[in-house]
């Protein structure tokens, strides 16, 4: 999980990253710090490796990234 610390807030706004699992349900919460929107989605489309990740700030819903869907031989 990141850190968030005093220094960092004042720098960057505090997003929320929550992991989903299979059936769509939060499993697993984490900070992401960022600058901006973009920086915060960026952050959260390389989280979505295994599994769906939502990102939020506060009410506001940014986006769902889905794991990539593995290459088939």
């Amino acid at each position: 999980m990141l850190n968030l610390d005093a220094q960092t807030a004042q720098r960057s706004r505090a997003y929320r990253a929550f992991k989903l699992d299979r059936a769509g349900r939060v499993f697993s919460a984490e900070v992401v710090p960022a600058q901006d929107d973009t920086q915060a989605r960026r952050r959260a489309r390389a989280m979505a490796t295994d599994e769906a990740i939502e990102l939020w700030d506060r009410t506001r819903f940014l986006g769902r990234y889905e794991p990539a869907a593995p290459i088939r031989a």
